[in-house]
């Protein structure tokens, strides 16, 4: 098993030049109607397969869990860690998989948002799907900029924001972006 962590407060660095075939970056939840914390670390690890990812944050995404919170704030023991959503470099579900996680059981009641990606997944996503209770909204500019189309909850083609994703929000099952 291939496990490579990068934990920033800036975005990711770019991938190796082959890009892994799966990676996961963890989220932090934000209750509706409260604003994002300041400083949260984008926390990225890749894996040879979806299988490994995927077993990654069933297990409680070890090391990035904990590297994820925002200064100052306590661990909650034990807590679930979910799949919020996923992103693929082709359409219809083909090509490399970043999945994104967070805390909790999905988006229930809490929007997930992911400013930046990492320079490897930065204008190269063309399909994308929310899941446990969230849809996905794909912004064309980094901090939620620009055009936006969501996905309710899967779109196997981005159309007009083909390749151009910089930022995503993950809200709950009827919210668009």
């Amino acid at each position: 098993m291939l496990a490579v962590t990068f934990a920033l407060a800036t975005p990711a660095p770019a991938l190796a030049s082959t890009t892994p075939v799966a990676c996961t970056v963890g989220g932090v939840a934000i209750p509706d109607g409260e604003p994002a914390p300041e400083h949260v670390p984008t926390v990225i690890s890749c894996f040879d397969s979806v299988k490994e990812a995927e077993q990654f944050i069933e297990d409680g995404a070890p090391g990035d869990y904990e590297q994820l919170q925002p200064e100052g704030v306590t661990l909650r023991a034990a807590a679930a860690t979910v799949t919020v959503g996923k992103i693929w470099t082709g359409t219809s579900r083909s090509g490399s998989v970043l999945i994104h996680w967070g805390s909790g059981s999905g988006c229930y009641g809490v929007t997930f948002g992911f400013p930046s990606l990492g320079s490897g997944w930065n204008n190269n996503v063309r399909s994308a799907e929310g899941f446990n209770n969230c849809w996905s909204s794909q912004y064309d500019g980094t901090s939620y900029s620009g055009a936006v189309l969501t996905c309710a909850p899967y779109c196997s083609s981005l159309g007009a924001l083909a390749a151009k994703t910089s930022s995503i929000v993950y809200r709950p099952v009827g919210t668009f972006g």
